[in-house]
């Protein structure tokens, strides 16, 4: 998992920088804002198809409040890597806030297909964001 995420993140940002927090960003900072980037996203779908527009039934449902999830999504996915930089004790600037810009995009991308995986589950949304792959 720490190469996975290390390289995924070094791909879009290059080596982290300063260079003296090379380790802490691989090893440490890297992983966690990954997993916590895949386990925020699903379950903030999980919430959106499965609380929201099944459980409690509440019109929930439209394009627009999937948006509304999307950009909560985007706004927590940004503050992760924020917060774990400064919990690890590693100086924050440019850099961070590139690789905080990035966990946002790339929650993005990972919300969209959580939501065509998981949207058959509703009872309201099954067409939210789009109709397709599944069609009743």
């Amino acid at each position: 998992m720490q190469n996975f995420f290390s390289g995924l993140y070094e791909l879009f940002l290059g080596r982290p920088m300063p260079a003296n927090y090379t380790n802490d960003y691989r090893e440490v900072i890297f992983p966690n804002t990954g997993l916590q980037l895949i386990l925020i996203t699903l379950a903030l779908v999980i919430v959106y198809y499965y609380v929201l527009n099944r459980a409690l039934s509440t019109g929930f449902y439209k394009p627009m409040h999937w948006v509304i999830m999307l950009i909560i999504n985007a706004a927590i996915a940004f503050a992760v890597p924020l917060i774990q930089v400064n919990s690890n004790g590693v100086e924050t600037h440019s850099y961070t806030y590139t690789f905080a810009l990035v966990n946002a995009v790339l929650s993005l991308l990972l919300f969209f297909i959580f939501s065509l995986l998981l949207k058959k589950g509703s009872v309201q949304a099954w067409t939210t964001p789009v109709k397709w792959p599944h069609s009743r």
